[in-house]
């Protein structure tokens, strides 16, 4: 059988509570029975001494007069029988406080208590005196001795109308801990039961309200977590949905080309000399947008392998401008290298992608004419163009896919927008990091970080 956690909650908190009321009342029975008995016994000794004591005085004076023995000194409420005479002016009855004779007293009292008054002049303790269990102290003075009695309030009924109280104290404080309890219970519960149900919307593809954050610090951290990942699933969500978008049209354009031009191959209308080159265009425009695709998603799984070996990094950026010299020419930009050896601990295949890359969005958004430099330095290399430059606001979200494709308002030739995204997942594959920023006047320098050699 399931329950939920605030059941669990409210059985748990009271639960401990009611175990804590039930051995705090089990003590407090134990120890206050102790103390009251000990205070009893405590204050019938005094008693007995002091009366003991007054006994001794007064039998001395009245040595000579023949006083009976058996008398009581004093007036009293009632009492075991048999302990007291009448008292001046009031009918015979027993008495709490007693001077009887040594025969009487020993009588009274359990044989081993008898014994030690005999013996030592003094006994103490509890017994059943009349018919009730009474606290006593006995006293010997001379031949007679002082007997001194208290109710034993522990077997008693006064006893009993304690602990009945006591008993009913805890069963009100077991009461109210179930209202706290289950107060407790549904604070705790509420926030988890939003999170659930801001958890259920996120599951069917909706974005939910923020839930509050507030209550315990592990509450409060756990819905901040919450918030910062519905946040983030959204954003991967609509950039699934950009991308997924951007890559169909992408891929779209050049296949309807390539399609056009096979249509008027067959029917004649097309030389196929003259569809070669834009077929051939096209389908590297193809592999280069699917090979892009497979590299970013094989970075994301760590699938893509990294060597960590010496670099000469001005090497690398000769090699990129060898390699894109046609891409300059026909769009009329210089590439410029500058820098004499530059060491950096990387994968040379992955630093010429990362370079490459950076050098083919730089000749892109250039204008005709205009110039790119590329600067190496030991654990660094900087790629600069005569661009628009990126809107401020745009930079911290440069690397994301398909974010810049359009920047310089001509498109992305290549169809493939993500060139800057690899250059981040590289960059920070091989151990290093990629910055960006705007140039005074125009344009945009990237700069790639790279372990020095």
């Amino acid at each position: 059988m399931h329950h939920s956690l605030k059941a669990r909650l409210f059985l748990a908190i009271l639960g401990v509570v009611l175990l804590t009321v039930g051995a705090s009342l089990a003590l407090g029975i134990v120890l206050t029975r102790d103390a009251v008995r000990e205070t009893i016994r405590d204050d019938v000794e005094r008693q007995a001494d002091a009366i003991a004591a007054q006994e001794a005085l007064l039998r001395t004076a009245e040595d000579g007069e023949g006083k009976a023995e058996g008398r009581a000194l004093r007036p009293g409420g009632p009492g075991p029988p048999g302990l007291g005479g009448a008292a001046p002016g009031r009918p015979p009855g027993p008495r709490p406080v007693a001077v009887l004779s040594l025969a009487e007293a020993t009588a009274l009292l359990p044989a081993e208590d008898a014994a030690g008054l005999r013996r030592d002049g003094a006994a103490d303790g509890e017994a059943e005196i009349a018919g009730r269990e009474v606290v006593f102290a006995a006293r010997r003075s001379g031949q007679r001795a002082v007997v001194v009695t208290r109710p034993d309030l522990i077997t008693g009924d006064d006893f009993r109308r304690y602990l009945s109280a006591l008993l009913i104290a805890g069963g009100a404080a077991a009461l109210l801990a179930a209202a706290v309890a289950a107060l407790l219970a549904r604070r705790l519960t509420r926030p988890l039961r939003q999170l659930a149900t801001a958890a259920g919307e996120l599951a069917e593809g909706r974005h939910p309200e923020p839930v509050p954050r507030g209550g315990t610090d592990e509450l409060d951290d756990l819905a901040a977590s919450f918030n910062r990942m519905a946040d983030q699933l959204t954003l991967a969500r609509d950039a699934e949905r950009a991308v997924l978008l951007s890559v169909s049209h992408d891929l779209r354009t050049p296949l309807t080309s390539i399609r056009g031009y096979a249509e008027g191959i067959e029917d004649g209308t097309i030389e196929p000399r003259d569809a070669a080159p834009v077929i051939e265009r096209e389908a590297e425009r193809l592999e280069r947008l699917v090979g892009d695709l497979l590299a970013l998603a094989r970075l994301r799984q760590g699938a893509m392998e990294v060597r960590s070996e010496p670099v000469d990094l001005a090497a690398v950026a000769r090699e990129a401008e060898e390699r894109l010299r046609p891409a300059a020419a026909e769009a009329g930009v210089e590439v410029r290298v500058e820098g004499a050896a530059a060491g950096a601990t990387a994968d040379h295949g992955r630093a010429l992608q990362v370079v490459s890359n950076l050098v083919e969005n730089a000749i892109r958004v250039s204008p005709e004419g205009g110039t790119v430099r590329v600067e190496a330095t030991p654990g660094r290399i900087t790629v600069s163009d005569e661009g628009p430059g990126i809107p401020a606001e745009e930079i911290p979200r440069a690397f994301e896919r398909f974010h810049l494709r359009a920047r310089a308002g001509r498109g992305s030739e290549d169809g493939a927008g993500l060139g800057l995204a690899i250059v981040r997942e590289l960059s920070e594959a091989m151990g290093g990091g990629v910055e960006v920023e705007n140039l005074p006047g125009r344009g945009a320098r990237f700069t790639v970080l790279l372990p020095a050699a």
